[in-house]
Parts: structure tokens; sequence; C-alpha cells
């Protein structure tokens, strides 16, 4: 269901899961299975700019390559853009959002 999406087009590949886990320092148990779901959560906490940065960053572009692909000149913004995405990313809202749709997924299965 990502094909149309931003995460598809530079990381095909790559999981969100695994990718969230390698920068949370846990487990990919610890993290939902639903890609969509966390998809969605890196969405609705960020803007399309810090999700873009943060997504481009993941895939392994450099700082160079990531500026000519947001078309940004200036490297004062480059840098507060990359500050922002990376204070969000670690701000405990997401991290527990990630956390509470693992726990919600767990619950659905017990269910059944």
């Amino acid at each position: 269901m990502l094909e149309n999406s931003l995460w598809f087009k530079y990381n095909g590949d790559k999981s969100i899961r695994a990718t969230l886990a390698d920068f949370y320092k846990c487990t990919t148990s610890l993290i939902s299975n639903n890609e969509v779901e966390l998809y969605n959560i890196l969405k609705k906490n960020m803007t399309k700019r810090e999700l873009k940065l943060y997504i481009l960053e993941v895939s392994g572009l450099d700082d160079a390559a990531i500026k000519k692909e947001m078309e940004i000149d200036d490297d004062k913004v480059f840098d507060k853009l990359k500050h922002t995405s990376n204070r969000k990313m670690r701000q405990d809202k997401i991290r527990q959002a990630v956390k509470r749709a693992e726990g919600e997924d767990d619950t659905e299965e017990m269910g059944e």
C-alpha cells in the first residue's frame, strides 16, 4: 500500500519498522508490523518537508544530494530543517505512538 508514497520512492527495499527500530535503538519486536500505520504516524507528527528530509536521510543520500532533491539553497534553512526533523523523531510522542500501534495490534490478535 506504500507503493505511491515517498518512502517507497526512496526506500523501496527498506522497511519503516526496521528503520525506526534502528533509530530508537530497540528491537523490531517492539514496533508494529503495520508499515502503513507507521508511515501514517510519521506523516501525522511531522511536516511534509521534515518527513521528506528524514526519508532522504534514511535512504543514504548525503547532505548535498538532499539539498538538491528538496531544492534548498540556504545552508541555514537546511540545518534548521534537519534539526527540527531529528528533534521531532526523538520526541516521546512519536515513540509512544509507534509502541501504542504495536499494543493495539497485540490486543486484536489476542481477541481472535
